[in-house]
């Protein structure tokens, strides 16, 4: 299973086994990281991971596998699936955003993760707008 993450000015394209091994992921991301929020989940493995990083132009990379938000980080992801949105970029990731929360909050219903299942099941504050580079770049 593949994820892509958003969190502040940063994203992550990312691989997990199975649906378990993802949500202890994101159980263990919304410890250290209070504002993530999932754009997108599809079927593939370490390889799929492997050639999205690929494409990925390395001045977009931040630290490890986080990168710095961009919009052509999206398309990237979009490309590799095959993906054509009717209604845009922005409304794509909204509507999975929202999609793959529900998702998580009627899996997690009835467990003791009473925080997990309120982080997802508040409304998104899902901001998609370009992160501007400069400030996130070192420049040597």
């Amino acid at each position: 299973m593949l994820y892509f993450i958003k969190s502040g000015d940063y994203c992550k394209v990312g691989f997990s086994r199975d649906a378990k091994a993802f949500f202890s992921r994101m159980r263990t991301y919304l410890t250290h990281n209070p504002s993530f929020q999932i754009l997108d989940l599809h079927k593939g493995d370490m390889n799929d991971e492997q050639m999205i990083h690929a494409f990925i132009p390395k001045e977009l990379y931040h630290y490890g596998e986080w990168c710095v938000w961009d919009k052509e980080i999206a398309q990237i992801w979009l490309d590799y699936f095959k993906i054509k949105p009717k209604n845009g970029i922005e409304d794509y990731f909204y509507n999975r955003n929202k999609k793959a929360n529900k998702a998580i909050v009627e899996r997690y219903e009835k467990t003791p993760y009473l925080n997990f299942i309120r982080y997802f099941s508040t409304e998104s504050n899902l901001d998609l707008s370009q992160t501007q580079h400069e400030k996130w770049r070192v420049h040597e």
